[in-house]
């Protein structure tokens, strides 16, 4: 007996179906990437709210042993190479599990003397919502083909300021009536470019969870990014958050040396009792002002 093969038929995808199959692939990634970006971004916000935590924590272990904050100064000398200078996460370094870095620091020795460790790269330093290389040259006051160790996060000098076109003087408490906020700010630490200010927990009389102590800033928008020098590594309240993202000039310190921040909405802040808060770049500025300052007597409502 014999059997007949009988031809079947298989059917493919047309052109047509495939191109269509295609698109609905094309339109479900599109639909998938903005989640998978906001996945990223949160885990982002995460760590970058982590290490303002640790920097915090540290200052509060800095005070415990010493009595108070750790001090931000370039001891009233000139901004260069020639000259010394102390920043405060020069002096939370043991806090951070950096006990050796800190012991190579010569801290009566200008800063010339120093710059193979002010090139050193501290991640915990990084948010990770900024492209921050880690290093870079061309930052403020040391010659251009040095490359400094960076950092996204800043003390808060307070809301004094004198200079561009957000000047402001302190309105009551600390140094009241004094505009210059990089000498004698009325935050928790400014720039200290007269001689060292010292500050402790009894100082802040606005309440701790009431007043910013380190924010953020964006590598690419400022050259004072630095972290070894004391100049780099404050910023101030009376510029409003994130107008340094607008301005885009690295250059003009009077009106970028505000907080600003690369996560979507605004930028995250930890306040003096350690927590860590995101705000809103549409804050309102007297709120803002009011963060700012470690004793100014301001009532702060919601923020």
């Amino acid at each position: 007996m014999s059997f007949r093969r009988t031809g079947v038929r298989q059917r493919g995808f047309t052109l047509i179906e495939l191109l269509v199959a295609i698109a609905i692939i094309a339109i479900l990634i599109a639909l998938l990437m903005p989640a998978v970006q906001a996945a990223r971004e949160a885990a982002r916000r995460m760590q970058c709210k982590n290490r303002l935590k640790q920097l915090c924590l540290a200052m509060h272990n800095y005070h415990d042993v010493h009595g108070t904050m750790p001090l931000n100064t370039s001891f009233n000398a000139p901004l260069g190479p020639e000259y010394p200078t102390r920043s405060w996460i020069q002096g939370i370094l043991p806090f951070v599990d950096q006990t050796a870095l800190y012991d190579q620091i010569e801290h009566s020795a200008p800063l010339q003397e120093n710059r193979e460790v002010a090139e050193h790269v501290l991640p915990l330093l990084h948010c990770p919502s900024d492209s921050n290389p880690g290093r870079l040259g061309n930052r403020a006051d040391v010659p251009s083909d040095w490359e400094m160790g960076l950092t996204n996060y800043k003390s808060c000098g307070g809301d004094n300021w004198g200079w561009g076109v957000f000047q402001r003087a302190s309105q009551s408490g600390r140094f009241v009536g004094k505009m210059d906020g990089m000498a004698w700010g009325n935050g928790l630490i400014c720039a200290g470019r007269a001689w060292p200010i010292t500050t402790r927990f009894s100082n802040v009389r606005d309440g701790t969870s009431n007043t910013f102590a380190l924010g953020e800033t964006v590598i690419d928008m400022t050259r004072w990014s630095w972290w070894f020098h004391s100049n780099s590594v404050a910023a101030t309240c009376a510029i409003p958050l994130n107008y340094g993202l607008l301005l885009q000039d690295e250059n003009d310190w009077a009106q970028n040396n505000g907080f600003m921040s690369q996560h979507p909405g605004g930028g995250q802040f930890a306040m003096v009792d350690g927590s860590v808060r995101m705000i809103s770049g549409a804050i309102d500025l007297e709120t803002y002002y009011a963060l700012g300052t470690i004793a100014g007597g301001e009532l702060v409502g919601e923020f």
